[in-house]
């Protein structure tokens, strides 16, 4: 039977736990502070995809898509600054009040894009994030299996050259 007070070792087990991840906190501030905006992160997702997203998936997606947009955050801030504002009820009320020109947009439909396709950046740069749980397989998902083959979303290769036949322009 254990008392109903707690040890001396007991306790110094959760002082010592503590002191850790104190220390741990101070080693890696970057991930601690980048913590709410992953979060921030996660919610804002899941308005623009409408449908509840993955946070662990939502901390790759916002740490892939800070490393391939240098002014990523800024972006993000203003796009979530006005959706606060805003109050949109549905992203489609978002997508009609909002100028695809924009940068708020453009920031929406990057997000978004990442999200359906499981990849952020661009050309030989891309990252692959998520494949089987990228959102373009949720439709079709317990109809089709995923595909297991090739390393992404269109990687089958390049495209083929163009032969231009005798007679043609």
């Amino acid at each position: 039977m254990q008392p109903t007070n707690p040890g001396r070792r007991r306790l110094l087990k959760g002082m010592a736990a503590l002191s850790l991840s104190a220390c741990c906190a101070t080693l890696f501030p970057r991930q601690l502070a980048a913590q709410p905006a992953a979060a921030d992160f996660n919610a804002l997702s899941a308005f623009l995809v409408s449908r509840p997203v993955s946070a662990i998936l939502s901390q790759r997606y916002y740490a892939a898509l800070e490393r391939h947009y240098a002014d990523f955050p800024s972006r993000f801030a203003a796009l979530a600054d006005y959706l606060a504002e805003r109050r949109f009820a549905h992203v489609d009320d978002f997508l009609q009040a909002t100028a695809s020109d924009t940068p708020l947009f453009r920031t929406a439909s990057l997000i978004i894009g990442s999200w359906y396709t499981g990849v952020v950046g661009e050309g030989a740069k891309s990252e692959l994030i998520a494949y089987a749980d990228a959102m373009m397989y949720q439709p079709t998902q317990g109809i089709l299996v995923v595909p297991t083959y090739g390393s992404g979303p269109d990687s089958w290769g390049s495209n083929p050259e163009t032969v231009k036949m005798e007679g043609q322009q």
